[in-house]
């Protein structure tokens, strides 16, 4: 598929998806944070919430992240925006997006068993951006692109360590493409299909969080601290004093 089609394509995916009826974004809430994706038209599920990880698969994308076809050209565009409000006495310490790309490519042999003349493409792109809210501070992009995949291959993009008490938006973007053209024979001159298929299985959010310390729990620990510093340092001074009379320090 040429750079013209191709364009062609996005561009007409993209209008399509931008033109659909809008849809009641769904809320999900944990202890540590609220998330709301802005532009799911299906929603999506809180997976496990446990010891500051919480897994969210994400419905929408799963459902238009999938395109087949025996003939020709197909495809499917995503666009997921989550906000994310983080709660008080909470931080969002990290995230990240794993899924799998699985495709499927097949070109009907010729009759005597030598390649055919067919065709069959799969491509598939997923990117992942995040920022403060309102739009301020930028923490990061990453992106996984595959092209020509019969078989499967996984997606993980990780934030890395953060420590985030305020609001932010988490923005995903994927696009699958396939095409597939007959092989033709003197026998078949219409041709026999080939075909061609991705799609991203599992795509999931994970959360990490933690607990912030409260104030006056952080004064306590401040305050046992320095306790044992000074039992330490009078010790050590003790230690000193009983040197000077000839014992054994």
């Amino acid at each position: 598929m040429n750079s013209t089609t191709r364009l062609l394509l996005i561009a007409a995916l993209a209008l399509s998806a931008a033109s659909a009826p809008a849809q009641t974004p769904v809320r999900i809430d944990t202890a540590a944070f609220s998330m709301v994706n802005q532009w799911g038209d299906a929603p999506d599920t809180l997976l496990s919430d446990s010891n500051g990880v919480t897994r969210i698969g994400l419905n929408t994308a799963s459902a238009s992240l999938s395109a087949d076809t025996a003939r020709y050209l197909d495809g499917n565009f995503y666009g997921g925006l989550f906000e994310v409000t983080v709660n008080a006495g909470y931080r969002v310490t990290g995230f990240s997006f794993s899924g799998t790309f699985e495709g499927v490519l097949y070109v009907p042999p010729n009759t005597d068993g030598t390649p055919g003349d067919g065709f069959a493409y799969n491509s598939g792109y997923i990117e992942l951006s995040a920022g403060s809210r309102p739009y301020g501070i930028f923490y990061g992009e990453h992106a996984q692109r595959i092209d020509m995949l019969d078989g499967a291959i996984p997606v993980m993009m990780s934030s890395g360590e953060l420590s985030l008490t305020s609001d932010f938006n988490l923005s995903l973007q994927g696009l699958v493409l396939v095409s597939a053209y007959p092989t033709t024979t003197p026998e078949h001159p219409a041709g026999i299909d080939s075909f061609a298929s991705l799609r991203v299985r599992d795509p999931v959010f994970t959360i990490y969080t933690s607990a912030v310390p409260e104030p006056d729990r952080v004064a306590m620990l401040l305050a046992g601290l320095g306790v044992l510093g000074s039992v330490a340092i009078r010790k050590k001074i003790g230690d000193l004093q009983d040197c000077q009379y000839d014992l054994p320090c």
